[in-house]
């Protein structure tokens, strides 16, 4: 379950940005955590009527998942993105950057990264020059290399990312992060968590080798069972990479929306869902997001503190890192 804290880290860091069609709000926080995992990505503009919106929940490191925000938006804006296939673009980008993760650029930053996150750790974040030329000198030979040869093999992240294209919304999901959309103060889920014990999924782990503990982990390890990175369970030659133990392949869903309809989007993490049901999420979302001037990134942050454990005695529920996104469509938006 990972190590925490004394007493939580409350520090939020928190955003907000609007535009003609929507308003989106974003927070973090690390909470009981010994680390910070998490990473998110919010583009406004990121084609003509096209905005994405992603959170990323690190394990093992939080290399993978910073990394996803660096990269996967180039993965995205594939041809099949240019054509306008918005579905077939997030698998095809999901897939292609879980595959990049073994090749030697993005390796060498993974171990970048893991080690700025090891040494801000150690310096109360001063980043100590060397860091940046390790790589560069080509030291192979350092012993501090030992610490970071695993990154991306022993580390991951899940990935819940959505492209809203106008009034459409595409959500794409890998492990057990979520996306759920309020429609007239109603929750409704656009992803599936992906946990081992569901049954497709430990059919798949079966059949590539990896077995299922009786708390639901795999080779008592992770407890999700898709995700990017985590290639230490990706190493069976005899089957693709959507028939490995976990697996990066989305699934994805498709919604249209009404602005009219005082429709909003969350993005988040499990630090959230563990402790809140979804419809719980909307409604303490819908009763403060109609206050007149109110910052969505606020409400993130108030929707934190409700979900925040007094202690670590249930560390499954209100203990681990927190990220939220919460996206308001405007009415009366050119369609």
């Amino acid at each position: 379950m990972g190590t925490f804290l004394s007493k939580p880290n409350t520090d939020k860091d928190s955003q907000d940005a609007q535009d003609e069609r929507s308003t989106c709000g974003v927070s973090a926080m690390q909470g009981w955590r010994a680390k910070q995992e998490d990473a998110h990505v919010c583009i406004l503009d990121f084609d003509d009527d096209v905005s994405l919106f992603g959170v990323f929940d690190g394990h093992g490191g939080a290399e993978v998942a910073q990394y996803a925000v660096e990269v996967l938006p180039s993965f995205i804006k594939n041809e099949l993105f240019k054509n306008g296939d918005y579905e077939n673009a997030l698998i095809k980008a999901f897939l292609d950057f879980d595959d990049s993760l073994t090749k030697p650029l993005a390796l060498r930053r993974l171990r970048t990264l893991r080690l700025k996150n090891v040494k801000a750790e150690e310096n109360g974040e001063k980043i100590v020059s060397w860091i940046v030329n390790l790589f560069e000198n080509g030291d192979e030979d350092d012993e501090k290399l030992v610490k970071t040869e695993l990154a991306g093999k022993d580390s991951g992240c899940t990935a819940i990312v959505s492209l809203l294209v106008k009034n459409k919304l595409y959500v794409a999901n890998a492990g057990d992060s979520r996306c759920v959309i309020s429609m007239n103060g109603k929750a409704n889920d656009l992803s599936k968590d992906h946990k081992p014990t569901d049954e497709a999924e430990l059919k798949r782990i079966l059949a590539a080798g990896g077995r299922v503990s009786s708390d639901g982990r795999i080779n008592h390890g992770l407890n999700l069972s898709r995700s990017f990175g985590d290639h230490l369970y990706k190493t069976n030659s005899l089957f693709s990479n959507t028939e490995q133990i976990i697996i990066a392949l989305p699934d994805v869903q498709t919604v249209d929306l009404n602005p009219e309809n005082d429709n909003f989007i969350i993005l988040a993490c499990d630090g959230i869902w563990n402790t809140l049901c979804s419809q719980k999420v909307v409604d303490l979302i819908s009763n403060r997001i109609h206050c007149p001037d109110i910052k969505l990134s606020l409400i993130c942050e108030e929707l934190f503190e409700v979900c925040l454990a007094p202690d670590t005695s249930k560390p499954g529920v209100g203990c681990d890192n927190m990220t939220c996104i919460i996206v308001k469509l405007k009415r009366h938006q050119k369609e």
